[in-house]
């Protein structure tokens, strides 16, 4: 498995193996597309190799079971509720099969991604069982959002924190996976180093519409095009999913231009023309453009008209281009 910007996380682990320090839990804390999962196989496969190097051999049984995801001791337990949220009862059965011995090796890992999305209820089922696993149990989570944990159940994990990479890995990473280098650079142009999100976007041609939709709208206000601008937000009045998530994806380009005025790294799609948009427009035209697309937002969200809404939307950013 070829990581990409995690190279100290790994290490961290393979220094935790050889000198017999293992933790019974971690959480991978990234955004969206950051690699988090593959950061976890990556660990469990460090845990699991029955070399116990702390590198994984790939070779042996336990690895090439792993690989194939037919390895008996990673159980990957999975939420129930409609928002993909953990509930309580996802997690119970936890307590009850832990006690059970690994099958292949020295270790049972139980993954759990997403674990920021358990009900408090669920939780608190967790940490019962975080607080004093069994000597063979490991939990490895993931969470894109370390402020919806519980507290408690942060202070009994390791936390590792996995983020974009550079911009040549990005492409080196996507060209890995089949990806024409000019595809892959429209992708970092768009996503900046989150492979995750440049896969996405390169793969599924539906994923390609609101990143190109907003590069446009973006593309509109950085050269200050009005009628660009007023034909690109009519497109929109259709289809208000696409609405919706086309204006929050907006909003924040908009915030990371204003920020990048500060020096801070902008984190949504977009990246190179938010860079733009920055230097085009003061912060104060910034702010109120932003102003005006969370009004135009809720106002759609609430049944709105459309067609009215991203008019007048369109008026009011082209008094501040």
């Amino acid at each position: 498995m070829k990581l990409f910007g995690k190279n100290d996380a790994t290490a961290l682990i393979s220094s935790m193996i050889s000198r017999g320090r293992l933790s019974h839990a971690y959480i991978i804390c990234g955004p969206h597309g950051a690699g988090k999962k593959t950061l976890a196989l990556s660990v469990a496969s460090q845990i699991l190799c029955e070399k116990q190097s702390g590198e994984p051999c790939g070779v042996c049984k336990s690895c090439r079971m792993l690989k194939n995801n037919a390895h008996p001791d990673f159980i990957t337990v999975s939420p129930s509720g409609k928002n993909g949220n953990y509930r309580a009862d996802d997690l119970r059965p936890i307590i009850s099969e832990a006690s059970v011995m690994p099958n292949e090796g020295e270790k049972k890992i139980y993954f759990l991604p997403r674990i920021d999305k358990a009900l408090p209820a669920a939780q608190n089922v967790l940490l019962k069982i975080v607080e004093e696993p069994p000597r063979h149990v490991v939990f490895i989570m993931t969470a894109e959002s370390r402020r919806l944990i519980l507290p408690t159940i942060l202070s009994r994990t390791v936390s590792l924190f996995v983020g974009e990479v550079s911009k040549d890995d990005c492409i080196s990473a996507l060209e890995d996976h089949g990806v024409s280098h000019d595809d892959a650079e429209s992708a970092v142009k768009l996503f900046g180093g989150n492979i995750g999100k440049c896969l996405e976007y390169v793969s599924d041609e539906e994923a390609r519409i609101l990143p190109e939709t907003v590069g446009e709208i973006t593309s509109a206000l950085v050269g200050k095009d009005e009628y660009a601008l007023l034909l690109k937000l009519s497109s929109l009045e259709k289809d208000r999913e696409l609405c919706l998530a086309a204006l929050s994806s907006l909003k924040d380009v908009v915030r990371d231009a204003l920020t990048a005025k500060y020096g801070a790294k902008g984190i949504s799609m977009c990246r190179e023309s938010a860079l733009k948009l920055s230097e085009k427009l003061r912060a104060a035209s910034l702010e109120k453009i932003y102003s005006d697309i969370s009004e135009a937002e809720d106002s759609i969200s609430k049944n709105a008209s459309a067609q009215l809404v991203l008019s007048a939307l369109c008026g009011k950013i082209s008094v501040n281009l």
